[in-house]
């Protein structure tokens, strides 16, 4: 898994996953922020791209420097057509300390 930035407000996550349902595997791209989808379509040839991504909590560690985010990611498999849902967590760096 991995978490990219495309220009300053679009952040996603990026995994290589089996189907729940037919066991093959299909990688994602899933934005957790921002409003890009069809430019990442483009970028992001040949993965499964989605916004139906839902943050359900967030963490701070290590003096507030980093902030862990636990988000559930929904993606069609593009062999069977299901519905696969993932829980993945992401680590970001805060850019503000907050207290």
């Amino acid at each position: 898994m991995s978490l990219q930035m495309v220009h300053s407000i679009t952040m996603i996550v990026t995994d290589k996953k089996p189907c729940l349902l037919c066991s093959k595997d299909f990688e994602y791209a899933a934005i957790v922020s921002g409003e890009e989808i069809e430019a990442l379509r483009s970028i992001h040839d040949g993965k499964v791209v989605t916004d139906q991504v839902v943050i359900l909590k967030k963490s701070f560690a290590n003096h507030n420097k980093l902030q862990i985010v636990d988000v559930e990611i929904t993606a069609k498999c593009p062999y069977c057509h299901s519905n696969n849902r993932f829980n993945r967590f992401v680590t970001l760096e805060n850019s503000k300390n907050e207290s």
